[in-house]
């Protein structure tokens, strides 16, 4: 096996001259910025030094003072302050587009105190890609493709700095690409590189989009280790994932052959599609809608001559190409082109879904009567489904094809939906009934309840204690508390607690205060008013003085049993 060749010194250390022109002029580093900040300067008309705000501009250089105007907004503000700006008339803050008081030119307003934490820098970054031949002693010569890093860098006084770094690179061997990573120290300067190329045998490949591709001559191909990867046509389809191209064709030489048939759109979406759902994760794209054992055009798609005359000639995309394959494969006819275009009317899943659970006799009727319903087939399948629980005729053409397909399928929703509320209303009558079945068969333990509590009743100071006397009395406690206290009445009737209503003498019949008492120790659970707030000073005290007297009843009937 042939010893890897280092690529480091091969590859040149300084990009293109005008690789920074060649990035403004494709739309990069265009935006210009107001850098602000608070100072202060000497007014001779009030002979002291007063507030104002310093207002630099990155597009002129110039520097103005302008008024400082307070932010109006006291949470999450984006930047302590903002400035008035006498030509628009306007007062902006950290964020907002405007135009430079000085030389006109739109710009966007930024505080000091927004800037990069770590660098105190507006930092905005742009990909330039540039192809080159690469010579290589006693071999044939590599297609290198190599990324460029442009940065501009603008610091709080709005003076700009620009670097270029190198980031990727990518050399196309005989049998496979390989990938250089690009180190760069921290030196600054106007316009300079200081970095160099690593070649590592363990990385993490990313196959990422292309921003700006410098021009290039695709002669360069000719006699290198990439002279058929037809990378010009899949660029002049706006091809932007050069190297998942490349690797792909390393991989599958005949996926040149697409292109020179005019398929590279094909070609340019399935790649993106993969790059998309992360299913190439070994970054060489699979496109298993192609079949990689055939090498004429036609078969790779699975398509006869005359089909694939007409998918060079209408110009079919992928999802077309999908949508007849699948009609077609299902055992269907497909009249081209006009078959075609009622397939676009579609989507592939519903295309699929259609022939996988419908009968392939009515695809075609189906598929021109979801057109002019403008439906899907999910609305379809959904009524014809609801239809047929309900008992309808499907053999009835207007039952099986509504004239107004949502009406008909919002009309079945809705009648589903009245069922519902008849049955739900049921349940709750139902449930009515048995309640009132169950606070019937109470009644009797409620009644014996509160003749074993009476003895408990209580009055002082205004207030009054009584246990309580039947279960629709409890149920109006915790309507008018507005709490659980209803939920009671079982463990009540049975004698596992013991609710009693805390009354004003002077209101007998209104709800005070409900308490829950145990009886056998002798203490209160709980006692809970209006919402089941806490109870006031008086209710303790009331509380307390009731308690005392219940424990002294009981100090009273033990002495009497002892004498």
């Amino acid at each position: 096996m042939a010893e890897q060749i280092n690529y480091e010194r091969l590859l040149p250390k300084l990009p293109e001259e005008d690789i920074v022109g060649f990035a403004r002029e494709q739309g990069a580093f265009r935006t210009n910025y107001l850098i602000y900040r608070h100072d202060k300067v000497y007014n001779p008309m009030q002979f002291q030094r007063v507030e104002t705000v310093r207002v630099t501009c990155t597009c002129c250089g110039t520097t103005c003072y302008m008024d400082k105007h307070p932010v109006n907004c006291p949470q999450y503000a984006r930047a302590p302050f903002g400035w008035w700006n006498s030509d628009t008339k306007e007062a902006v803050i950290s964020g907002d587009q405007t135009v430079c008081p000085c030389c006109g030119c739109a710009a966007k307003t930024v505080h000091v105190g927004q800037m990069r934490a770590y660098s105190g820098e507006i930092v905005e970054d742009a990909w330039v890609s540039v192809l080159k031949r690469l010579p290589v002693e006693g071999e044939r010569d590599r297609l290198a493709l190599l990324d460029w890093c442009i940065r501009r860098c603008i610091n709080k006084n709005g003076q700009t700095r620009m670097e270029i770094w190198p980031f990727t690179a990518w050399v196309v061997e005989e049998k496979k690409i390989v990938r250089l990573m690009g180190y760069v120290k921290n030196i600054g300067g106007a316009i300079s590189l200081f970095g160099e190329w690593k070649q590592r045998k363990q990385f993490v490949d990313t196959y990422g989009k292309m921003q700006f591709l410098m021009p290039w001559d695709p002669a360069i191909l000719e006699g290198t280790t990439a002279e058929n990867c037809k990378l010009d046509l899949y660029i002049k389809v706006e091809g932007k994932r050069l190297v998942r191209y490349l690797a792909l064709w390393r991989r599958r030489p005949a996926v040149e052959n697409l292109l020179v048939q005019n398929c590279g759109h094909l070609v340019r979406d399935w790649i993106d599609k993969e790059a998309q759902s992360g299913s190439d994760r070994s970054g060489v794209p699979k496109i298993p809608e192609v079949n990689w054992k055939e090498k004429r055009p036609a078969r790779m798609l699975g398509l006869n001559m005359e089909e694939f005359r007409r998918l060079r000639q209408d110009g079919w995309s992928t999802a077309d190409l999908d949508r007849y394959r699948l009609v077609r494969d299902a055992g269907l006819t497909v009249r081209l082109p006009a078959d075609m275009e009622l397939l676009r009317t579609a989507e592939v899943y519903n295309i699929n879904r259609m022939l996988e659970e419908h009968p392939k006799a009515e695809f075609w009727r189906t598929l021109r009567y979801l057109g002019r319903q403008k439906a899907d087939w999910s609305t379809l399948r959904d009524y014809w489904r609801m239809a047929e629980q309900d008992g309808m005729d499907l053999t009835d053409n207007l039952v099986r094809w509504p004239r107004n397909l949502n009406a008909a399928h919002q009309r079945q929703i809705n009648e589903r939906l009245a069922v519902r509320e008849r049955e739900k209303a049921e349940q709750e009558r139902a449930l009515a009934e048995k309640r009132a079945k169950e606070r019937e068969a109470r009644r009797p333990l409620f009644a014996q309840r509160a003749a074993e509590l009476e003895r408990y009743t209580y009055e002082l100071d205004g207030l009054l204690i009584r246990p309580c006397a039947d279960e629709n009395e409890l149920i109006a406690e915790g309507k008018a508390l507005h709490h659980c206290v209803a939920n009671y009445a079982k463990s009540h009737a049975e004698g596992k607690t013991a609710i009693f209503f805390i009354r004003k003498t002077s209101a007998p019949d209104e709800p005070f205060y409900t308490l829950e008492f145990d009886e056998k120790s002798k203490v209160v659970r709980q006692n809970r008013g209006l919402r089941n707030c806490d109870r006031t000073e008086e209710v303790v005290a009331f509380e307390a003085a009731w308690l005392d007297w219940v424990r002294s009843m009981k100090r009273v009937k033990v002495c009497a049993k002892s004498a």
